[in-house]
């Protein structure tokens, strides 16, 4: 039992010291194997090439026992034996040893096993190389070489074979042979061997042709290039790559075709976990690696061309770094199936403003300018082109099919898009199968790639195709100064433009707040959430002056805004407690509301219009007196000045973390958001919501109602993903500012990699910004507000603040005081209320004397007289 035990005992259930003496022993085999083999192929070849007849050997007739071979008499003797019976064939022996010799050392990281049938069928090629070699040497005498020189083998087969055939006959069938013979052994393809001298024979031409063919001068006097060398670099011109998938039968064949030279050496097979498939060995370090094939790897892709006689259903595969011959087709195959490669395309880049690929710029250097360079953040990184080869988006084309074909899916790959950091792969799925049932199968084939996630995106527009998103092994890194720098950004007059990142293909992404009108930012940590809120922050900075937006900030945390206190844009301070947030809401609804009178006042529409009528007045010499102002009774109507309109600026209100605010106040603030999303875009009034925590709680229903327009950066579950995005798809997102955008008026998300913006980039911006003004702050903001009762704000009536403003207060006062008795249960059960609320109301009657406070058993006392009665 207990050998069995051991037999059965895995590589992981060795111990250390086992595992590196099984090394060794094995590094020693191999190498002694590879010394042994060398040495025999050097002492065959002496005893071959050194071989004479008259030396003593198994057929020599006499007594001389005078050795002249190097290899001694063991070599004449071995020499003499090969000779009679092969002739001149014996050379291949060894030849056939040093090929042994090679493969080991090549294959020396390799696990070698011996594969019986494959040995038996090499073996047996080489039995007919030698069979058919020695026949044709024995009929004829080539290359200087007598009849005899086929030895007695070939003597004994030529002879019988001309008894039954005759001489050309026998030929004939000794060259078909000998030809199929080297191609079991060997694995050499002789179409590919046609290939290689077919193609050297055009280039060879076209290179003569290219000499001898007249240079052209033009006007200036240059030499022009010739036309044969014109038209060849416009057919190099890379044109639409279109790769056709052949049928499996074919397939079959360009494998063969293109087999590796290990399948060339007899009686070995490749590692055991790796499959056999050639094709198949060269998909995997491209899979797992996610790189491309190692360069070290032969190259043997057939590339088919018009120029090689094919009609135009044929392949036009995009020439590799080093162009291979192009094999005609055979004319059983057809082309049963074909994708494109086709990158995304990217927008030409524009000049960027003064400092585009510059070092960061001084903070004192202009500060005359109204607005800091965009050369104070950091410059772009230079891109390179990373992700995968033609070879393995290829392959893993092929991968993904068979994937999801083991899953009962049944698709085909029809194009590729790659990017600078996912590659999309659009399939067309067939008759019957729903795209959710491909959406279910995101994170198996995750697993199956061996990547970090894959995202489905079920409707792509214009398009009939589902399309699946792959990562790629190394992203680039998306500057904020690049998307900045872009002509989308440059070239929008909209002062509330919001710099996003980079789409899928490489393409600056940016948006207008004004036309959202507000945002939802959801994601968890680490996914970039904080970062991307910067990169908005930034963008509006840089782009619009304190006269044209204005900020009211709150920061729960005390960490990600407060950076930006005492810049000019604030209205207030950096709010750090959530009572004066709802204080500062409040002031929102109050503005709102009287811009809107103002707006009814002048007759226009918005507050662009607004801020035009009052810019024209003011040009005209003629301004528009403010119409909502009333003078003070106890003063002196001519010693009050009747103030003029002046243009509103844009006010947008950002808060961090928005979820930490639902549950320190309450309701208040979620009725206060709603009312500033449902009626604030005509004021200019805008919110850009933020929070770690996507569920139902904080992302209520009414929320999202008023705010269509939502980002999501990488969450946890479909469950938070649908609560903000009304779909799935960002728990499939890679982090670090990866998001989807669901931009207003569309129901499809689009993916953008965010922006990166360093902490010293926000020092830099606002330090520049300290530089040009300070901050006037509107105390009304957070104070003004708090007690007075505004139009069309809503009651606080849950969680904290002043209660007096419940609608229920002097109701309750008029029944505490009525009946001398006063508790928050009985305060619940007369006005039906929740236990919150009544007890803000008692606390609200104690703070104005009405009741006194709570006693040691919590008993109160009414204070305050009933009310009088008419």
């Amino acid at each position: 039992m207990a050998e069995t035990a051991n037999a059965k005992k895995t590589p992981r259930d060795l111990t250390e010291k086992q595992q590196r003496f099984r090394r060794l022993v094995g590094q020693g085999a191999r190498e002694g194997a590879v010394i042994a083999l060398i040495a025999l192929t050097i002492y065959l070849a002496m005893a071959l090439v050194t071989f004479t007849p008259g030396d003593p050997g198994w057929a020599s007739i006499g007594h001389d026992t005078t050795v002249r071979n190097y290899a001694g008499r063991t070599g004449a003797w071995l020499a003499s034996l090969l000779m009679d019976f092969f002739g001149s064939v014996a050379y291949l022996f060894p030849m056939m040893v040093a090929g042994y010799a090679v493969m080991l050392i090549r294959r020396r990281n390799d696990s070698l096993d011996l594969h019986w049938p494959l040995f038996l069928v090499r073996f047996g090629g080489f039995l007919l190389i030698l069979l058919s070699a020695t026949s044709l040497l024995s009929l004829y005498s080539v290359f200087g070489l007598t009849v005899s020189s086929g030895g007695v083998l070939g003597a004994a087969v030529s002879d019988a074979m001309v008894r039954f055939f005759n001489l050309p006959a026998t030929t004939l069938l000794l060259i078909a042979i000998f030809l199929f013979a080297l191609t079991v052994t060997t694995g050499l393809s002789w179409f590919w061997l046609m290939d290689q001298v077919g193609g050297l024979t055009l280039r060879v031409g076209e290179f003569l042709k290219g000499l001898w063919s007249p240079a052209k001068v033009d006007k200036t006097g240059n030499a022009a290039e010739p036309e044969d060398r014109t038209e060849k670099k416009a057919r190099k011109e890379p044109p639409p790559i279109v790769n056709d998938r052949v049928e499996a039968k074919a397939a079959k064949k360009a494998r063969n075709k293109t087999d590796r030279w290990w399948r060339r050496i007899p009686g070995l097979k490749r590692r055991k976990n790796a499959p056999e498939r050639p094709d198949t060995a060269r998909l995997e370090p491209a899979v797992e690696g996610m790189s491309a094939r190692p360069a070290s790897e032969p190259e043997r892709l057939e590339h088919f061309t018009a120029s090689d006689g094919i009609d135009d259903t044929m392949v036009d595969r995009k020439p590799a770094a080093k162009p291979t011959p192009k094999p005609q087709k055979a004319p059983d195959e057809v082309p049963a199936r074909s994708f494109k490669i086709s990158p995304f395309k990217k927008d030409e880049p524009t000049k960027r403003d003064a400092g585009k690929g510059e070092k960061q710029g001084s903070l004192l250097a202009d500060i005359e300018s109204p607005i800091p360079p965009i050369s104070l953040l950091d410059p772009p990184e230079e891109h390179k082109e990373r992700g995968y080869s033609e070879e393995s988006l290829e392959h893993m084309s092929r991968l993904l099919e068979e994937k999801l074909g083991d899953f009962g899916v049944s698709v085909e790959v029809v194009e590729v898009n790659p990017g600078p950091v996912i590659t999309r792969f659009e399939i067309k799925p067939a008759p019957g199968v729903k795209v959710s049932k491909i959406s279910n199968l995101a994170k198996d084939l995750a697993r199956s790639l061996a990547v970090l996630s894959v995202r489905v995106v079920e409707v792509i527009p214009g398009k009939s195709v589902v399309g699946i998103e792959i990562p790629n092994e190394e992203r680039e890194m998306v500057r904020l100064s690049e998307v900045l720098g872009a002509r989308v950004f440059t070239e929008s007059s909209s002062p509330l433009t919001l710099a996003l990142g980079n789409d899928i293909g490489g393409n600056p992404m940016v948006a207008n707040l004004s036309k959202m009108p507000h945002l939802l930012v959801a994601g968890t940590t680490g996914s970039g959430k904080s970062v991307g809120v910067n990169a908005m922050l930034l963008s509006m900075l840089l782009k619009a002056s304190p006269e044209e937006v204005r900020f009211i900030m709150v920061d729960p945390k005390m960490l990600e805004l407060s950076i930006y206190d005492g810049i000019p844009h604030l209205l207030a301070p950096v709010v750090t407690d959530m009572k004066e947030a709802a204080n500062a809401l409040r002031w929102c609804v109050a503005e709102m509301e009287r811009r809107y009178k103002l707006m009814a006042k002048l007759g226009v529409r918005n507050l662009a219009g607004f801020n035009r009528k009052v810019k024209d007045a003011r040009a005209a010499g003629e301004p528009i007196l403010d119409p909502l102002w009333q003078p003070d009774e106890y003063l002196d109507n001519e010693a009050q000045h009747h103030p003029e309109l002046e243009t509103l600026p844009f006010i947008v209100v950002v808060i961090d973390e928005f979820a930490d605010m639902m549950m320190i106040v309450g309701k208040k603030v979620e009725e206060l958001i709603a009312r500033i999303a449902q009626k604030a875009r005509a004021a200019g009034i805008h919110l850009i919501l933020a929070t770690q925590r996507p569920s139902v709680d904080v992302i209520t229903g009414l929320i999202k109602a008023n705010i269509p327009t939502r980002i999501s950066f990488q969450v946890s579950s479909k469950i938070d993903s649908r609560t903000v995005l009304d779909q799935g798809g960002a728990e499939q997102l890679l982090g670090h500012g990866d998001m989807l955008y669901l931009p207003p008026g569309s129901g499809l998300p689009v993916r953008v990699h965010g922006a990166f913006v360093d902490d010293d980039e926000v020092h830099r911006v606002v330090s520049a910004w300290k530089e040009r003004g300070e901050p006037e702050y509107v105390d009304d903001v957070l104070t003004g507000a708090e007690g007075e009762k505004l139009p069309g704000v809503p009651s606080l009536s849950e969680g904290g603040g002043d209660s007096e403003g419940d609608s229920l207060y002097d109701e309750a006062v008029a029944f505490v005081t009525e009946g001398r008795r006063v508790s928050i249960s009985s305060v619940q059960r007369k006005f039906k209320i929740g236990y919150n609320r009544a007890a803000n109301l008692v606390e609200a009657m104690e703070a104005s004397g009405v009741v006194s406070a709570a006693g040691h058993n919590g008993a109160r006392e009414v204070l305050a007289p009933p009310p009088p009665r008419d």
